[in-house]
């Protein structure tokens, strides 16, 4: 039976920078969409002004969760990249 382990180290540890580019690019979209509906709210006012308001503060909170996710995958694939190289040099 074959057995198929390790690790393309320099492979996981290129994906794991991609995630950290990836998460700053969702918290960057979360930064602009914030100052954008602010201004909005700014320049229009009643009952709908406020609920797209409030709906934006749910969803950044989404997007909030989604970041920290991505941050921490990326976490996680440069831990096992460093576990790995330990594993290898050993």
């Amino acid at each position: 039976m074959a057995v198929s382990q390790g690790m393309n180290r320099p492979a996981v540890l290129m994906i794991a920078g991609q995630l950290d580019s990836d998460q700053q690019t969702v918290a960057d979209l979360m930064q602009r969409t914030s100052s954008v509906v602010g201004t909005l709210v700014q320049n229009w006012f009643g009952h709908d002004s406020s609920q797209f308001a409030a709906d934006w503060g749910t969803h950044c909170k989404q997007l909030q969760m989604a970041a920290d996710t991505i941050a921490t995958m990326s976490r996680h694939a440069r831990v096992q990249a460093t576990d790995q190289q330990a594993t290898s040099t050993s």
